[in-house]
């Protein structure tokens, strides 16, 4: 981490501030005169020049991403909310408190917190049918429980950005893992057993719902493929 004291005087402030954001590049003149020496003019000199330059530009980590995802460059601040994409025998879920435990009926199995995966998605209203849980966790937050005793959901007056684990199918161990957590996010279900049929393998279930034209699943497979390809 990259810390420096900054005194209460302004300009101190002015000048740390000026000096941080033109501070120069790493120098390649000597990469760059060695390269246009070779031309014959001054108009191909101007052109290597330029061409170099444009390419030898350092980009942090973050703008190299956004630029290969073809994301803005410039936005507001993005809410993120982590969901737990993992298969179902490696997720984990919250307990509730200790008093309210202890106050519960014994033969009660009521134990866990509500949560987005196990509670709220698979009993959405059925005008959210078609929803997948990546939508449903982007555009949509519990509001309150309704007269009819079933929850009811709002819509988000600015989406979040639903952020997940990413995993390397180039990597044995993760590729169960990393063709799940697509289907997982991007195809609507009730009940999250129906998403790989009995016998079906995880890349084929994938496959299958590739070609049934799944909405988003093609676009966020194809950025994390860019992404691990950049790594």
């Amino acid at each position: 981490m990259d810390l420096q004291y900054i005194a209460e005087r302004s300009l101190s402030l002015t000048e740390y501030v000026t000096g941080y954001v033109t501070k120069g590049e790493k120098s390649h003149a000597q990469d760059l005169w060695d390269e246009v020496s070779s031309c014959d003019n001054i108009y191909s000199r101007l052109w290597k020049i330029g061409q170099k330059l444009l390419r030898a530009k350092e980009v942090g980590l973050y703008e190299a991403s956004d630029l290969l995802l073809g994301e803005s460059l410039y936005m507001k601040s993005v809410t993120v909310q982590y969901v737990n994409v993992y298969l179902p025998h490696k997720r984990s879920r919250k307990i509730k408190n200790y008093s309210y435990l202890t106050k519960m009926d014994q033969s009660s199995k009521d134990i866990f917190n509500p949560s987005i995966i196990e509670d709220f998605y698979p009993t959405r209203p059925n005008n959210m049918e078609d929803e997948s849980l990546y939508e449903f966790v982007a555009n949509y937050k519990f509001d309150k429980i309704g007269e009819n005793g079933e929850r009811e959901y709002k819509l988000r007056s600015k989406p979040v950005l639903p952020n997940h684990r990413k995993f390397n199918p180039m990597q044995e161990a993760e590729r169960y893992d990393f063709y799940y957590s697509l289907i997982f996010l991007f195809v609507p279900f009730r009940d999250k057993s129906t998403l790989v049929m009995e016998g079906e393998t995880m890349e084929e279930a994938f496959m299958r719902h590739r070609e049934s034209s799944i909405r988003g699943i093609e676009n966020h497979f194809n950025k994390l493929q860019k992404l691990l390809e950049a790594d």
